[in-house]
């Protein structure tokens, strides 16, 4: 089969620090054939690095493009609703970046007027597509761990001068709902609700730390599933940790899942432990051209990532 041709709106940090290394591990599969951005000295500097062959000066002109078959949207939450549906009413399938709007009343609006076009649209969450943390959903399903009666949801990290993207504009001066904890909390969600369903009770608390990091770097949550199963969200940008994102606990067992790894335990303390595998950013991207070329179901509709930023909307904003 012929390579699904890409056209790449946005080649900001995420669109080189995450999606390069996959552009080029699926090249002859997944070709970016063009690409745009606002500045477009920075599109052209991308296309060099990433052996782009056409820069073009707007959207309209990307979505135009006949050797384009379907785009990727990576650009501010806040501005992303907009391209979507451009795109997809230039008659283009849409993988854009995650969360799916910069609100859950911002995402529903998109959703329903996205319904207008019969195209795929691949919101890019891209732990879904961890093989990993299938394996985890796979456990759970398979009671494996016995009763699962305790969740720990952890998402904390040191976000400061040294990360790429402490210097985005659209970070340090957010449009969204959550600033970094909804950007990054939605992987989270998604994880979770894959596995356990959605919470049905959440009950948050805030806090701010660093002004930097505006409107909040903190969140817990106390959370509780309609199984009975009982949970925690904790989310910190303000503070280093190298522990699992999920910690599971059921009555034949236990396990940990790591960003890079999923480690198991049974009742007699015996340890498996299944590596992450190929690249998430890889996967996500395969997928989506196994949807629009061969006509696969999405892994993740927009419905399910709006569900996942709901969550999050609950845990920062209660």
């Amino acid at each position: 089969m012929p390579a699904l041709r890409l056209g790449l709106l946005g080649t900001g940090v995420a669109a080189e620090k995450l999606y390069l290394p996959a552009f080029e591990e699926l090249r002859g599969k997944v070709d970016v054939v063009a690409c745009a951005n606002r500045t477009r000295k920075k599109a052209e500097r991308y296309a060099r690095i990433a052996r782009i062959p056409k820069v073009v000066d707007g959207a309209d002109e990307l979505f135009a493009l006949p050797e384009v078959d379907a785009v990727m949207v990576s650009l501010p939450i806040d501005a992303q609703p907009e391209y979507v549906l451009r795109a997809l009413a230039a008659g283009k399938p849409v993988l854009s970046e995650k969360p799916v709007g910069p609100s859950v009343a911002a995402a529903k609006r998109l959703i329903k007027a996205a319904r207008r076009y019969p195209l795929p649209w691949l919101v890019g969450e891209n732990f879904t597509f961890m093989a990993h943390a299938r394996k985890l959903r796979e456990l759970v399903k398979a009671e494996k761990l016995g009763e699962v009666r305790l969740v720990e949801a952890r998402q904390l990290t040191r976000m400061d001068a040294k990360n790429p993207y402490f210097h985005t504009a659209w970070r340090t001066d957010p449009r969204h709902v959550g600033g970094f904890v909804t950007d990054a909390g939605v992987h989270i969600a998604s994880l979770l609700r894959a596995s356990f369903g959605t919470p049905r009770v959440v009950k948050n608390l805030t806090a701010s730390f660093d002004a930097r990091l505006p409107p909040l770097d903190t969140a817990l949550a106390l959370l509780k599933f309609e199984s009975g199963l009982v949970g925690t969200w904790s989310s910190s940008f303000t503070v280093p940790d190298d522990g699992p994102m999920l910690r599971v606990f059921g009555t034949r067992g236990r396990a940990e899942l790591f960003y890079d790894r999923l480690v198991v335990e049974d009742a007699r303390a015996r340890e498996r432990v299944y590596p992450a595998g190929a690249s998430s950013f890889r996967a996500e991207l395969e997928h989506f051209a196994a949807v629009v070329q061969k006509g696969r179901p999405l892994a993740l509709t927009p419905e399910e990532a709006l569900a996942d930023l709901a969550l999050l909307e609950a845990v920062v904003a209660g």
